[in-house]
């Protein structure tokens, strides 16, 4: 993962504003169609309620279990019932019964896969490079049922009293069309597919589909659209893709962002204008644009960054735009809700420029800040009362690292010696504890990874980590941290994937 320092962060992790849809779909977090993803999307977050009663077929088992080797890890339900992978020698995707560990190929390999939040069904999708398919899987059948062989788009599943998975799927004639399908219409391998609408030919080409609380959104290189569930309706929104069209949390409304800086929201169902504002000028270029709740737009400019970059934000809603201030702001869906993350380069006479970095519960109140370098974005607990960071300084990258925890008026920190591992880096799920891992000497001399746990006063060892981190993946009843990671092959050849199982 690259370094974000004074410079690197605002002038290019944000430089790109707009949506990469080649073969990708739209993110996965209900409501937040802006956002990249591939392959399959829930409609709903497959967590659990902290207060929730484990999955009675749980097995505790050792705190530290080595589950799999030489697999990917795509996913495991809320409950903890059922682990998915792919087999990395292509031999398929298989699916473990996590209190027996009996495992079972259940379809061909998948690139990737998701769980509805009661864990019922799962769909797995393959990329264009490996055949443009997607199944449907109900814990208990014997294998997983094709739902589509020529999909253009990702895949999401949505619930509710009717649960079903649309996508995109290309036409004998060239074209595409919009379809769907229930799971009590799959069996024995195979889905009945239901055509919910006809896109023209000249659309056919991969796109991103996203859910809300009743439409569809389809988005590709040439047009916008968006699906009415309740009508049954297809509603061409954008044509001509400008990368500056956003949708609310909801997805019933979006807005639109006018060469003229005229900020426009509008009524997704009857596309009527619900309200226009003119965005105040400032110099530097649009880099962001997001919804922050149904009422509030965030709009950010940057200058490129120089001898004297500028960053602003304004905060716009039905009365006008309000100033953030200096510092160029998105928002970012958390466990608990919405916050904005703001990145400023503060320059001042001959000094070097230097980063600031602000975490804001609503538009202008600030949670948390920090200035120097940073190795990724911050994290927080569900609750968004803790702020985590890891600082270090610019003029020693590889160097000695500072955990950052701040709580209200209180701030506490830790420093290792080296740089940590980026890919771990999260509060345990609706808990004030942090998950990171530290690479340590041990005792032959060594260097040795070791998951651990901080909750701002002390550190909790976990266990050690067999090789480097990959893919974490964390569950909240029981807390547990599924971690896939990759070692050396002793004999020089391809790296090993080892899967292991973490009780936090």
């Amino acid at each position: 993962m690259p370094l974000l320092g004074s410079r690197s962060f605002a002038g290019s992790a944000w430089r790109v504003l707009g949506l990469v849809l080649l073969g990708m779909g739209l993110s996965h977090c209900k409501g937040d169609p802006d956002g990249v993803d591939a392959g399959v999307d829930a409609g709903v977050d497959a967590g659990v309620d902290a207060g929730e009663t484990p999955d009675a077929g749980w097995d505790a088992g050792p705190r530290v279990q080595t589950l799999m080797r030489d697999v990917n890890l795509l996913d495991v339900d809320a409950r903890q019932r059922w682990l998915v992978a792919a087999q990395r020698d292509d031999g398929g995707t298989v699916a473990q019964d996590l209190a027996t560990g009996e495992t079972r190929r259940i379809a061909p390999a998948a690139d990737r896969g998701a769980f509805s939040s009661d864990g019922r069904l799962l769909v797995l999708t393959r990329s264009p490079g490996g055949g443009n398919t997607a199944w449907l899987w109900r814990p208990g059948d014997a294998e997983a049922s094709v739902m589509g062989t020529q999909i253009l788009s990702n895949v999401v599943l949505t619930e509710g009293a009717t649960p079903y998975a649309a996508f995109l799927e290309k036409t004998a004639t060239g074209g595409s069309e919009l379809r769907r399908v229930f799971p009590l219409a799959c069996d024995g391998g195979t889905c009945q597919v239901e055509t919910l609408a006809q896109v023209e030919a000249e659309w056919a080409e991969p796109a991103g589909i996203s859910v809300g609380e009743r439409f569809l959104w389809l988005r590709g290189t040439r047009a916008t659209w968006a699906f009415d569930t309740e009508l049954g309706t297809l509603a061409e929104i954008e044509r001509g893709f400008t990368n500056l069209l956003r949708v609310s949390p909801s997805s019933n409304r979006f807005a639109r962002l006018t060469p003229e800086r005229h900020l426009q929201v509008y009524e997704t169902r009857t596309q009527a204008l619900l309200w226009d504002v003119v965005v105040p000028p400032a110099d530097g270029a649009l880099r962001e644009v997001s919804f922050f709740d149904e009422d509030t737009v965030i709009v950010g400019r940057a200058s490129d960054l120089g001898a004297h970059p500028r960053e602003n934000s304004v905060a716009c809603t039905s009365r006008g735009c309000d100033l953030i201030g200096d510092t160029l702001c998105r928002s970012r869906s958390m466990g608990g809700g919405t916050v904005l993350f703001c990145s400023a380069t503060v320059c001042s006479g001959v000094t070097p420029c230097e980063s600031s970095y602000d975490v804001m519960r609503s538009p202008g109140v600030t949670l948390s800040h920090v200035g120097g370098a940073i190795d990724l974005e911050p994290t927080l607990s569900d609750d968004l009362s803790t702020v985590a960071w890891m600082h270090y300084d610019l003029g020693d990258l590889s160097g000695p690292r500072t955990l950052l925890w701040e709580q209200g008026m209180t701030q506490q920190q830790l420093t290792f010696p080296w740089r940590l591992y980026t890919t771990v880096f999260s509060f345990v799920p609706g808990q004030q504890r942090l998950a990171f891992v530290n690479p340590k000497q041990d005792e032959n001399s060594g260097v040795e990874n070791v998951l651990s746990l901080w909750n701002g006063a002390g550190v909790e060892e976990v266990g050690v980590v067999e090789g480097t981190p990959v893919h974490p993946l964390f569950r909240a009843s029981p807390p547990a941290l599924y971690l896939n990671s990759s070692q050396p092959a002793p004999d020089g050849g391809a790296s090993v994937r080892i899967l292991q199982r973490f009780a936090l």
